[in-house]
């Protein structure tokens, strides 16, 4: 799909703001400071001695919680990001760099992570295209990102937006996952078009662009020939003895998990893509 102008300069003013200044990318040292426990499961899927890209590192976060002897290079493409990078881990590698135009060769590393990153990427699908060039055959893509399966969510960086552009955009979200379910092999990528950052001081994720799907980002892997190694999804449960109308209630969620419908809803996106159908010799975090 061509790029567009629009694209081109949505893309071009968010790497201002990224390259204006500390603070944005200070406050999320911060706070990521203490590895969540989704985070915590995924990068456990790294071992001593993988060779590792983190893409959109910011200020070296993931470089942090991963074990001793991971040869780890971060890229990014802001400046401010990775001087933050360097000064907090002077003895890891970083590089300037944009997650669709991955400065590296083919087949360079052992795992691709990106962790809170995804859902800042205007062009998402080639984003995606080059994490998984530059992945080696049988080696692993580690994503974790919010995600907007469920019609209802948005991100907050549409919050400025009225109701009726907001109810249309829930309106074109149901329509996405509608055609995600029954024709897998379409992919939209949907993009803000104009993220509260543009007009108003930043709080968290008013810098969100792509509306990430989980079950999109599995269909594109899929269709990919990669191998889910693992995937946050919802799954059927027992019904437990309660009120009959949630008994009908419970059935009813069952009956829609069964034939995957609701089953990435309201859920962040964790997923684990070994490349190929083979999968890597390591074991499933509990």
């Amino acid at each position: 799909m061509p790029v567009s102008d629009k694209q081109l300069e949505l893309h071009a003013s968010l790497k201002r703001f990224y390259n204006s200044g500390a603070e944005y990318f200070s406050e999320a040292s911060q706070v990521n400071s203490v590895v969540t426990p989704e985070r915590a499961k995924l990068l456990s899927w790294v071992k001593p001695g993988d060779r590792v890209l983190d893409v959109g590192c910011g200020p070296g976060d993931n470089r942090r919680h991963l074990a001793d002897g991971v040869r780890y290079i971060g890229c990014d493409m802001s400046v401010v990001g990775l001087r933050l990078a360097i000064e907090l881990l002077p003895d890891s590698s970083f590089t300037l760099g944009e997650s669709q135009k991955l400065p590296f060769a083919d087949d360079s590393f052992d795992v691709v992570l990106s962790t809170y990153a995804l859902e800042h990427f205007v062009f998402a699908r080639e984003s995606l295209e080059e994490m998984w060039r530059v992945c080696r055959p049988g080696g692993l893509l580690l994503l974790i990102s919010p995600a907007y399966d469920d019609p209802r969510c948005l991100p907050p960086s549409v919050s400025h937006c009225s109701p009726l552009e907001r109810a249309w955009m829930m309106v074109q979200q149901t329509w996405r996952q509608t055609r995600r379910h029954v024709a897998p092999d379409q992919w939209d990528f949907a993009c803000v078009s104009r993220p509260r950052i543009l007009r108003d001081a930043y709080q968290s994720d008013f810098d969100a662009v792509h509306l990430v799907s989980a079950r999109e980002i599995s269909n594109f892997f899929k269709s990919k020939h990669g191998k889910i190694v693992f995937e946050r999804k919802r799954s059927p449960r027992p019904v437990l003895e309660s009120s009959w109308v949630r008994q009908i209630r419970e059935h009813f969620r069952n009956l829609l998990l069964r034939v995957h419908i609701g089953e990435y809803a309201g859920l962040n996106l964790q997923i684990a893509v070994a490349k190929g159908m083979t999968a890597p010799e390591r074991n499933c975090p509990e």
